[in-house]
């Protein structure tokens, strides 16, 4: 086994070149005879290998799939278009009327979760456990969490304690 995958071409352009000459000057019989790393189990049975051989020389990494649901698949998309179209008649509603407690308080709850399934979304595409590692992943997606918890914490002190977020718009908008 050891000698067949140390005679694939990825093997042999990192060998001593007396290997390379010995493995060029064996009879050309052998040559078919070799099973490379993508080889298929048909194709070790065919060149005198066992499908054991093929599989200890690939094994695939095995990945936990996650199970249908209902609520994480049509209930959570439907949510989140709901939460992005909300955003457009809060912004309009802010823009004409101005400050007011209740436009302030529904965009300091709607624009962090917006944010955060933005964010979310990536996270699931991109930094997965596959891509990133376990524990990686775990981190990135409770920092994301925390960092959610504390821009709607934020939001709520704003809009209480000072002069809300649509009043801080406007004054940034003509600064």
């Amino acid at each position: 086994m050891a000698l067949r995958l140390a005679t694939s071409p990825l093997a042999l352009s990192r060998s001593t070149p007396s290997l390379r000459l010995a493995v060029a000057m064996r009879p050309s019989s052998s040559l078919n005879a070799r099973v490379y790393f993508h080889a298929s189990r048909s194709a070790a049975s065919t060149a005198g290998q066992t499908s054991d051989d093929v599989t200890v020389a690939y094994k695939a990494p095995v990945y936990k799939t996650i199970t249908p649901n209902q609520v994480h698949g049509s209930y959570h998309w439907d949510f989140e278009r709901l939460l992005t179209i909300s955003i457009i008649p809060l912004f309009a509603a802010s823009a004409i009327h101005g400050a007011h407690p209740i436009t302030d308080g529904l965009l300091g709850v709607v624009v962090p979760i917006h944010c955060h399934m933005g964010f979310d979304a990536m996270v699931t595409d991109y930094l997965h456990p596959g891509n990133v590692g376990k524990w990686p992943n775990k981190a990135i997606v409770w920092s994301l969490r925390g960092i959610t918890v504390l821009a709607l914490v934020g939001c709520y002190q704003f809009n209480t304690s000072d002069v809300g977020l649509t009043e801080l718009v406007k004054r940034a908008w003509t600064a």
